[in-house]
């Protein structure tokens, strides 16, 4: 059975129901803020590294003008390195129909044999290189589909002055490659930066780096002293024009995809509880003057043998009903608009997917923290 305060309290709460919904509003603001944040963040950092794990990302990413073949051994046997993937890596210029500049690329080489060791691709469509076939080409997937090419298309590359014709088999995605970006510059253009791979006897005689190569891939060994790999690296490859090797923190994707989500992380901390304060602070405003609106029937209450804490409980239930239906409206926003954020994000980041990721504990603080903010 409804109590007479009970009546009283969905009374008052349809009364003021414009002022409930707008406070429950911004409440849930805060919270949808803080589930989509945090599952996003979730999402992309889980994405990311298993990515990475499953195609073999290398931890040290080494350019050299040009080293002999058999300094790879040298490399390899740098203690923590665990392994060395030698390749050749080069600019080319894409001609393309109805585009009267050519578009940039990087021509990066494979195996002749196998899967690389190292920055392995994940192909989406088509096959992988035919070792005996050396105008058979992979192409970055953004790439092909801003310019509609599939596999079995020809396509026109200018390398190293020299104008040739390939054959896509096939259309492939990279960890190196989650954010690109043409030379020089740091926002994306799927239409004017693409990324080649062929086989690698076919680019080092385009580039005459044939028993050589011009970068290094290394994978390092659990605890490894990153430092020390790298100054031995740099001694190695000095004497063969070493521009010096970097960390995969300073490989220019991994850096961007890596700032985007820390500045999330960063957001999921400070932007909500603006929300939720200004929210605690609205439910203060309104509270207070109904209690003081209402003290004749504060008064009656009492009279009638309601205690102090009755009448009390009676308005606080009024705080958590607007609090707590504001958190829960805020997360099903925040889990719809995570999803829907998802898409951007693959667009944006070149992942093969993506699923956005609930994080639980996001919906106990978000709950949890409204409800104790307004109370």
């Amino acid at each position: 059975m409804v109590s007479p305060l009970d009546h009283k309290l969905l009374r008052d709460l349809w009364h003021m129901k414009g002022q409930a919904i707008a406070i429950g509003a911004v409440i849930g603001v805060g919270v949808m803020m803080l589930v989509m944040m945090t599952g996003l963040t979730a999402s992309l950092t889980e994405t990311r590294d298993t990515y990475y794990q499953c195609y073999r990302l290398a931890d040290v990413f080494a350019p050299v003008s040009r080293a002999p073949e058999r300094l790879a051994d040298k490399l390899a046997s740098i203690p923590d390195v665990s392994s060395v993937q030698a390749r050749v890596v080069g600019r080319a210029l894409v001609d393309l129909p109805g585009q009267a500049l050519p578009a940039q690329a990087q021509a990066l080489s494979l195996p002749k044999q196998g899967r690389p060791d190292l920055n392995d691709i994940f192909l989406t469509d088509g096959r992988l290189l035919n070792a005996g076939h050396v105008d058979e080409i992979l192409l970055l997937e953004s790439f092909a589909a801003s310019h509609g090419l599939r596999p079995g298309d020809e396509l026109h590359a200018t390398m190293n002055g020299a104008r040739r014709t390939f054959q896509i088999v096939g259309l492939a995605q990279s960890p190196e490659f989650l954010y690109a970006t043409p030379p020089g510059e740091l926002f994306p253009d799927d239409a004017r930066f693409g990324v080649i791979w062929m086989n690698r006897a076919a680019l080092a005689a385009a580039y005459d780096m044939s028993g050589a190569f011009n970068e290094a891939l290394l994978g390092l060994s659990r605890g490894a002293n990153e430092k020390a790999v790298l100054d031995a690296v740099d001694r190695i490859l000095a004497p063969y024009g070493g521009s010096g090797a970097y960390p995969l923190a300073d490989q220019l994707s991994n850096r961007i995809t890596t700032a985007e989500i820390e500045s999330m992380e960063a957001a999921a901390v400070a932007v909500p509880p603006i929300f939720l304060a200004v929210g605690a602070f609205l439910l203060y405003i309104v509270i207070s003057r109904m209690v003081q609106s209402e003290r004749e029937e504060i008064g009656l209450m009492k009279a009638f043998g309601y205690t102090n804490g009755e009448v009390g409980a009676h308005y606080f239930k009024m705080v958590l009903l607007i609090a707590a239906g504001g958190a829960v409206a805020g997360c099903l926003g925040g889990i719809a608009t995570g999803r829907a954020m998802v898409g951007l994000y693959t667009a944006y980041f070149k992942f093969p997917f993506l699923v956005f990721k609930l994080d639980p504990s996001s919906f106990v603080t978000g709950v949890s923290v409204s409800i104790l903010s307004a109370s």
